[in-house]
C-alpha cells in the first residue's frame, strides 16, 4: 500500500477518498471549465449516469453512497494518474481509451542455492532480459 498526494488530499489507493473530501473535490474538478475531460465522458469513465453523476456533486439532492463514492474514486485516479486518454473518431465523437502499459515479459526460471550448507533448488519467474543470474545449465556445469 502506497500514499499518493492530490490537490493537497492525501488518501490510500486501496481506500476510496473520504466523503466530504470527495464532495468537497468533485464540486471543484466539475465546476472548472480546463479539467481536460467532458463531464459526460467522466461519468461514462465511473460507469454512472451523467445526472446522478450532478445531483450527487453539483445539486447535492441525491445522497453519495458507498457504490458512487468507490466508483467515482476509481474513475478519478485513473484520470488523475494519466491512465486514460480522450480520442476522437472521424464522425468526430469523442471516447476514453486507456493507456496501452507494456508487461514485462516473464519466463519460468530455475536455479540451484546454498542454504545453510545444503543446495536448495530455486524455482520462480524471471523477467526475459534479465541475464545476471546463472541459468541452472551453466551452474550444473561449472560443478
Amino acid at each position: 500500500m502506497f500514499l499518493i498526494t492530490l490537490n493537497k488530499l492525501a488518501f490510500m489507493v486501496d481506500q476510496p477518498i473520504p466523503r466530504r473530501q470527495m464532495m468537497v473535490l468533485m464540486r471543484r474538478f466539475l465546476k472548472d471549465k480546463n479539467r481536460g475531460i467532458s463531464i459526460a465522458l467522466f461519468a461514462d469513465l465511473c460507469g454512472i449516469s451523467v445526472s446522478t453523476l450532478r445531483d450527487v456533486f453539483l445539486y447535492h439532492t441525491e445522497p453519495l453512497s458507498e457504490f458512487i463514492q468507490r466508483r467515482v474514486h476509481k474513475g478519478y485516479q485513473l484520470w488523475a494518474n494519466g491512465e486514460v486518454k480522450i480520442m476522437q473518431n472521424q464522425n468526430n465523437t469523442k471516447f476514453i481509451d486507456f493507456h496501452n502499459r507494456p508487461k514485462p515479459m516473464l519466463k519460468r526460471s530455475m536455479g540451484l542455492k546454498m542454504v545453510n550448507g545444503q543446495i536448495k533448488m530455486q524455482i520462480g519467474l524471471k523477467n526475459k532480459a534479465d541475464y545476471s543470474q546463472e541459468s541452472l545449465d551453466e551452474q550444473l556445469k561449472r560443478g
